[in-house]
């Protein structure tokens, strides 16, 4: 039996846990001209499942009858792919007599910036056309964007499909972000219409889901799993949808080199250091080094305190700076899905073994 844990990005993995609920809500509530849905950005760290998420619903709307996707990449050819595929959609489907299919919508030269006024009105006046087609026959579309930063042509993008729904055009926009870019977005001067789109924050994983889908995946494959390694492994994970996927699939490796068919603690120890290995390199590395000096020096001081909860005051001694300078990185850190509060006063990493990535971080920069 093949391994069914995919730890790959920007892929839909088979195991899909704890987010079918969102998926079916995100998918109902797009179906409701007026939900706050229609304009969503999806927030959250490295792997937690973002763009598994936004292909998830777009999979799934893309087999409706009433549906039409657009998945683009925020490149230079954002706005000429976008009408690029919508006028291959409308020539696809073939239900659209009416409409004159001999006007060109190819090679529309549109600048990386803002543009004049005759590339701006050009391109919202294809956008416009393309659409109340689509809006006459009872289609609706969705762009899907991941990855998304405020770039100029992000900024004409949105600017234009604000107009489109004051046209009430069958139209919506789902937009996956790192927390930083999400905000810088929705902060933005131009894209001030963000700050009251829907935000989609992908919190950890429950427990008992992540706990139940290893007891179902593992006994289902005949291997025998106690509830104490079950939780053992669940433990490791902190509820980091990346890191389910890493870890189950490691698991999986080390119990088929295995002579039993039993799963134990042993089990999983074995397979520990590729476990965080591929997390250090394949995560925490980019998230890290993205961070600015002051961020760094914050977690560093949560490490160098030895303890699993850290007191604010702790961390304000350690970097002897004053408690509303503290405050300020601790939100930041907090709103960039890095850590958490852990109680009154305290926080603790939300990133499963973090804290021995920034040890070793340390360790590496005395050389």
């Amino acid at each position: 039996m093949d391994n069914p844990f995919n730890p790959s990005f920007g892929t839909v993995p088979s195991v899909f846990l704890d987010r079918n609920a969102l998926n079916r809500r995100v998918i109902d509530e797009l179906n409701h001209p007026n939900s706050p849905f229609r304009t969503s950005l999806i927030y959250g760290q490295r792997g937690a499942g973002k763009t598994t998420l936004m292909t998830d619903v777009a999979n799934e709307l893309a087999k409706r009858n009433n549906w039409q996707v657009v998945n683009l990449v925020l490149d230079d050819d954002l706005l000429n792919s976008l009408l690029a595929q919508l006028r291959e959609k409308i020539i696809t489907l073939k239900i659209f007599k009416d409409f004159d299919l001999k006007v060109e919508f190819k090679g529309i030269q549109l600048s990386t910036g803002i543009g004049g006024p005759d590339e701006g009105g050009e391109f919202q006046t294809r956008f416009h056309q393309l659409l109340q087609k689509f809006t006459e026959k009872g289609i609706n579309i969705l762009i899907t964007i991941d990855e998304v930063k405020a770039t100029p042509l992000l900024r004409k993008l949105v600017s234009c499909y604000q107009v489109m729904l004051r046209y009430n055009l069958k139209v919506s926009l789902l937009m996956a972000g790192l927390p930083e870019n999400v905000s810088e977005i929705q902060n933005d001067d131009v894209l001030t219409f963000l700050l009251r789109a829907n935000r989609i924050t992908l919190n950890p994983l429950g427990v008992e889901s992540i706990k139940g889908s290893y007891a179902h995946i593992f006994r289902e494959a005949g291997y025998q799993i106690d509830s104490t390694t079950l939780l053992y492994m669940t433990k490791q994970t902190k509820g980091f949808a990346y890191a389910f996927q890493l870890l189950g699939y490691w698991v999986w490796q080390g119990a088929h080199k295995q002579s039993t068919n039993r799963i134990s603690k042993e089990t999983v120890d074995r397979i520990l250091d590729h476990y965080t290995s591929d997390l250090f390199r394949n995560v925490y590395y980019k998230v890290y080094h993205e961070m600015s000096m002051k961020e760094r020096e914050f977690v560093q001081a949560m490490v160098k305190s030895g303890q699993q909860k850290v007191k604010a005051q702790d961390i304000s001694q350690i970097m002897a700076k004053a408690p509303n300078y503290i405050s300020v990185y601790r939100r930041k850190l907090i709103d960039d899905q890095i850590i958490m509060p852990a109680g009154y006063g305290y926080v603790q990493f939300m990133l499963p073994f973090f804290d021995q990535f920034v040890q070793e971080q340390m360790i590496l920069d005395e050389f």
